[in-house]
């Protein structure tokens, strides 16, 4: 079983400024109530007959969406610690109220800071693939002891979310490119602003018009072809927005350009990693296989979560067997 690549600062940074947004679960704008349907169920029957006083830790949570569920399963009678490397802005959570569920910024799943058998159960939700896979399976069964339990679910290298993830690839790389939206933007904003400021446009003027003109229907032309025009649409809202409201001085659109860019970088970086970090069956089998080595006596579920609109995830369970 294959680690995936250790963690780097840009990673770190982008997933913080994710975070930070307050979005509650790592796929917000790409695919709608993907944390319902198959996934709800599977974490509903996973959690939901925990028992009271139980301990979870839950591994790469984000903003929590698994300790927002069991709250609502269970109240305070779960008590929830909920770890991420990235910085963390749950906005849903009061403290004074919720006081059996802790956030644990800046933590690394592959280094628990946690005693072996500390948790009756750990979970994952699109969040354990992105680690190294050994280090963070070995951590996890050691600090769910031998009778605590493991569930994880995880992308799908040929899963909806996932191949979202790889369209949206696709129109980062043109709107970003010599001859997308975005440089064609760069270009027309000083000519409006020069225009605005009373200055009659050249024939180079109406040229810089006609391309940003010609990636605007581009973007229309494309949005129509895609399986996922969502990116699409927001970039030609954002980028028009802005390009709609320059006055005489082009440098605070221009800026604001600059700013939009930098949010589209971390955004393709984030998609990039979901893309290589989702499992095969192959990798998913050796997640298993690790699991029954290091816990003979465990019992180990895989599925595959599908619905309506296609596969959603991998779903792994592993824990002591029942008898007979």
């Amino acid at each position: 079983m294959q680690d995936t690549p250790p963690q780097v600062p840009a990673r770190h940074q982008a997933w913080s400024e994710y975070w930070a947004s307050g979005t509650l679960h790592s796929c917000a704008t790409s695919y709608d109530g993907n944390y319902a349907g198959a996934i709800g169920t599977f974490w509903t029957g996973a959690l939901g007959r925990l028992p009271r006083g139980s301990g979870v830790l839950d591994l790469a949570t984000g903003n929590g969406a698994i300790p927002a569920l069991l709250w609502r399963l269970h109240g305070a009678a779960v008590q929830v610690d909920a770890v991420d490397l990235a910085a963390l802005a749950p906005r849903w959570l009061a403290p004074e109220h919720q006081a059996s569920i802790r956030f644990h910024a800046g933590v690394d799943i592959e280094a628990l800071p946690f005693g072996d058998a500390s948790f009756a159960c750990v979970t994952s939700q699109f969040g354990f693939e992105y680690a190294g896979r050994a280090t963070a399976l070995a951590e996890a069964v050691r600090v769910a002891g031998t009778d605590g339990w493991i569930h994880l679910v995880m992308h799908h290298h040929r899963s909806r979310l996932v191949e979202v993830g790889r369209e949206e690839l696709r129109h980062h790389q043109w709107l970003c490119s010599e001859d997308g939206l975005l440089a064609a933007a760069r270009a027309v904003v000083p000519v409006l602003a020069a225009v605005r400021g009373g200055c009659a446009p050249d024939a180079v003027a109406l040229q810089t018009r006609e391309r940003y003109n010609r990636a605007l229907a581009r973007i229309a032309d494309e949005a129509a072809a895609s399986p996922a025009p969502d990116l699409l649409l927001e970039a030609r809202e954002a980028v028009h927005g802005l390009v709609a409201a320059v006055g005489p001085d082009p440098c605070p659109v221009l800026d604001q350009l600059d700013r939009l860019a930098g949010e589209w970088a971390r955004a393709r970086l984030r998609s990039a990693e979901m893309v290589e970090c989702a499992l095969d069956r192959a990798q998913l089998e050796a997640l298993a296989n690790a699991l029954r080595q290091a816990r003979p006596h465990w019992d180990v579920a895989l599925a595959e979560l599908a619905q309506a609109e296609g596969v959603l995830a991998w779903a792994l369970s592993a824990g002591p067997s029942t008898p007979g």
